[in-house]
């Protein structure tokens, strides 16, 4: 059984506008409001969110108190990109303003990806991501990465050995379960089993059938992921690893499916929620 409490449950609201990450100050007032009505202590925050509003003409206190206003917390914010060559100037361009919103929103923790396809050098991966380490550390953050399977960084297992390799005290995984059950080899327990449980800092929810939904990946991830307990995720199995290392982590479903996002988000939001909190027991 998890550990699992209600005030350790947020959303991750991109889902409610398909990942856009241009949108107009409207919208965001509308994800936000619907996250709140759903019953989410928070949000896990897209970072271009906050700046699209700022953009539209909201200063970054009103874009800030939209949550807070909604009761909202922003324990999560997303997503560290750009930094797997190790250059620390792309770094400090890239990353830079994500952080400072994190810091803003009194977030524990921000989390990173890789995006392409393969790394050109794991040693330089490392070297970018202590670089973030370092400077999310002196922000008073922690940060996190998460595994993509059609990434340079597929599984978990290349990802708790680039928190290792890069000796951060600050660092660990975000273990999106769609994710999980996508990996090469598929779910990889011995691995997570080695993870102290302090090292998993967010665990999203969302679900997938075992064989992929057609020929493009990223059309089914970004368009067709499934209400958590709706696909083959053997969520027992993972919250007994996850039990078993004593891993507390930020709860944050991750729904990207269109036909649910054509309900609206007050919709959209409430079905992620029920669907949710099915599956964790609250």
């Amino acid at each position: 059984m998890t550990t699992a409490r209600e005030e350790d449950l947020i959303l991750c609201n991109a889902t409610l506008v398909g990942g856009a990450m241009e949108i107009s100050a409207e919208q965001v007032k509308q994800i936000v409001n619907a996250t709140a009505r759903a019953g989410f202590s928070g949000v896990s925050l897209w970072a271009f969110h906050h700046l699209a509003a700022v953009g539209a003409g909201m200063s970054d206190a009103e874009v800030q108190a939209l949550h807070t206003d909604a009761g909202l917390s922003v324990p999560v914010v997303e997503a560290l990109i750009g930094w797997e060559t190790g250059d620390e100037a792309t770094i400090d361009a890239q990353c830079t303003s994500t952080l400072d919103i994190a810091q803003r929103y009194g977030a524990r923790t921000v989390a990173g990806v890789v995006m392409g396809p393969s790394l050109e050098s794991f040693d330089a991966t490392v070297a970018g991501f202590a670089y973030l380490g370092k400077l999310a550390a002196d922000r008073g953050l922690n940060v996190c990465v998460e595994w993509l399977p059609w990434s340079g960084l597929p599984d978990i297992a290349s990802a708790w050995k680039l928190v290792q390799d890069s000796g951060l005290a600050n660092a660990g995984l975000v273990v999106d379960t769609w994710h999980w059950l996508r990996q090469p080899g598929g779910p990889d327990l011995d691995t997570l089993k080695q993870v102290p449980g302090d090292r998993i800092h967010v665990v999203q929810l969302d679900d997938a059938k075992v064989e992929p939904q057609g020929d493009d990946i990223m059309a089914e991830t970004m368009g067709a992921r499934l209400l958590p307990g709706d696909g083959d995720v053997d969520y027992a199995e993972l919250f007994a690893a996850l039990d078993e290392i004593g891993a507390d982590p930020v709860w944050a479903p991750e729904v990207f499916n269109t036909e649910l996002m054509a309900l609206g988000p007050d919709e959209m939001a409430r079905r992620i929620g029920t669907a949710t909190r099915k599956v964790l027991g609250l």
